[in-house]
């Protein structure tokens, strides 16, 4: 790999698997989806007048619509759910449960099931990864709240599932970064607006704690949505897919050691366990899955 690949790597590694940290010090003053609506809609708009700058041209209206269906279930709901449940629970937390992805990526896709089910070994994968989803609820049960905001993340991650199974399905014959931008543009303004509708009050103080949270804020729109995921695109096409996908091992592990170092969170046993279990899970998943494909 050269240089500007292990880069891009790092940028993915370190960028995604620090947003948690980063939507966790935004939270203290920003509430959720108003600093959803911020970060998606500024983040969206730069994208936005950067396809502008190269020409690229806008989709039409009947594809504008599977666009921002796509990005609902995606941002919204998906990437969305992590900034709410934040105010609840623990960024390692919420980082182990997302690393369950590629595992809910394959339950979910039936249209690849006859070949999935017959490959042992990958049902093996998918049966260890979600039993380390179910240790992060082991001693949740008796705390209806915590419970409650467990499902949330779950939710979110399914909900990011069917937006990528949709959008793979239902191919956008557009450029990539049009096609993001309009999503983070639509899911902007949805937050915006869901925020002045139920009442959110935006933040007016200048104190150093909101400029901390200030700076969580431009940090989400710089590193984690246009670095970050520009470096995403970028790798898709000129590494293996299941090579990209590593990020979903690494990012917890960035999490779960920001949020002991930053905010004092601890690190249980229980949260070891879960996340061992869900990184040989999604392992396996990827191994397999990838070979599955190739046959």
């Amino acid at each position: 790999m050269d240089f500007k690949v292990i880069l891009a790597l790092l940028a993915l590694y370190l960028g995604w698997g620090s947003t948690y940290l980063a939507i966790a010090v935004a939270l203290e003053h920003f509430p959720p989806f108003m600093l959803a609506g911020i970060r998606f809609f500024l983040a969206g708009s730069i994208f936005f007048g950067w396809c502008l700058l190269q020409r690229i041209k806008i989709p039409p209206d009947k594809d504008i619509l599977k666009i921002c269906l796509a990005g609902f279930f995606l941002l919204f709901l998906g990437s969305g759910s992590v900034i709410w449940v934040s105010q609840f629970l623990s960024t390692g937390i919420i980082a182990i449960i997302w690393a369950s992805l590629p595992v809910w990526l394959v339950v979910m896709d039936r249209n690849n099931w006859k070949f999935y089910l017959p490959n042992f070994k990958l049902i093996a994968g998918l049966i260890i990864g979600f039993f380390g989803v179910l240790i992060l609820f082991w001693d949740k049960t008796s705390n209806n709240g915590t419970f409650r905001e467990l499902i949330m993340a779950i939710g979110g991650v399914l909900c990011f599932s069917i937006g990528s199974l949709y959008s793979k399905y239902v191919s956008f014959k557009n450029n990539i970064l049009m096609v993001v931008a309009i999503q983070m543009i639509f899911v902007g303004v949805l937050a915006i607006a869901t925020s002045i509708c139920i009442g959110e009050d935006m933040p007016t103080s200048t104190n150093i704690s909101f400029t901390k949270s200030a700076l969580g804020l431009a940090y989400l729109i710089i590193i984690g949505s246009l670095v970050a995921y520009s470096a995403y695109v970028w790798l898709l096409k000129v590494l293996p897919p299941i090579v990209v996908g590593t990020y979903t091992y690494i990012n917890p592990a960035v999490a779960v050691f920001l949020g002991w170092w930053f905010l004092k969170e601890d690190v249980t046993n229980q949260k070891i366990v879960a996340l061992t279990l869900i990184f040989i899970g999604t392992l396996i998943v990827n191994i397999y899955k990838s070979k599955t494909q190739k046959l």
